[in-house]
């Protein structure tokens, strides 16, 4: 059964609302694994000032469920279209996506009072109603707060996977194409986002010359890791408290940057070739000026 709310986050994720500066540039970001490149691209977001990012400009990762394991790029698609849709409607298109049975029992006009802020709301009763309709997977709060965002300038796109093991070359050209005609910017990482994170690490083009089709297939290695994931495990020495982006990542973005672009990175190519464009990405950031 389809999950009709997948925007899903938790209070220690993001921001208070008050705490919130508008800014004129956010990408937002649908990406297809749930926490490695949520925690890299928190860590570009945090670190802005030392990466040469404007302060101005932003990067955010929609947030979902840790239960929604839903990753197929029709899927990060997906996620990415149920926020345009609530971008474009705005309050009133998350008072509309309420069942109606919650409209009935708490009221149009008590929503409509949480949403702008509830301060003559009795705490119980909010948390009620954030926990009643949690139970059937809508975050409201997060809701509430991406709805915010609405400047002219923000710019949409998706990052995903080739993953030959899991994702057809068919349903990736029908991804790419899709993404060209809704314009979205479409990221790959072939054969996975570790690709990227080891381009941080290491000169993949001269230390992995001869293991190309090592990487490319990407066998599993173990039951944490596959080929990949198990280099960059072994180099940056990830551990349970995540991929530690400022100690291993962050003075190595620009090395990073560099080592993708001798590797393909046009979409399609990506498809085939071992390779990422997420560099484009970064340099977008790292260029813009207002």
């Amino acid at each position: 059964m389809k999950n009709n709310y997948r925007l899903s986050s938790t209070i220690f994720e993001r921001e208070d609302e008050k705490d919130k500066v508008e800014l004129p540039k956010i990408f937002f970001l649908s990406v297809e694994g749930n926490a490695t490149e949520k925690e890299y691209f928190k860590g570009v977001s945090a670190n802005r000032k030392h990466l040469g990012i404007n302060a101005i400009v932003d990067v955010e990762v929609l947030s979902r469920s840790s239960k929604d394991t839903g990753s197929a790029p029709s899927q990060v698609i997906e996620l990415l279209e149920e926020y345009l849709r609530l971008r474009e409607n705005g309050k009133e298109s998350l008072i509309k996506d309420i069942p109606v049975e919650f409209v009935q029992k708490y009221g149009v006009e008590f929503i409509r009072d949480f949403l702008d802020g509830g301060d003559n709301i009795p705490k119980k009763r909010k948390n009620a109603f954030v926990t009643d309709l949690l139970k059937i997977g809508y975050d409201i709060n997060y809701r509430k707060y991406l709805q915010n965002y609405r400047n002219d300038l923000d710019e949409f796109g998706i990052l995903i996977d080739r993953d030959m093991h899991t994702h057809s070359e068919a349903n990736m050209l029908e991804c790419i194409q899709y993404c060209k005609e809704k314009g979205y910017a479409c990221y790959i990482v072939n054969p996975c986002f570790e690709f990227w994170l080891l381009l941080h690490l290491s000169d993949v083009k001269s230390e992995y010359s001869d293991r190309f089709d090592m990487i490319k297939e990407n066998k599993k290695v173990s039951d944490n890791h596959t080929f990949v994931s198990k280099e960059v495990s072994n180099k940056a020495h990830h551990g349970k408290s995540g991929i530690n982006f400022k100690k291993n990542y962050m003075l190595h973005v620009d090395d990073a940057i560099s080592r993708a672009k001798e590797f393909t990175s046009d979409e399609v190519s990506l498809v085939e070739e071992i390779g990422c464009n997420v560099w484009k990405l970064l340099e977008s950031m790292k260029n813009y000026s207002k």
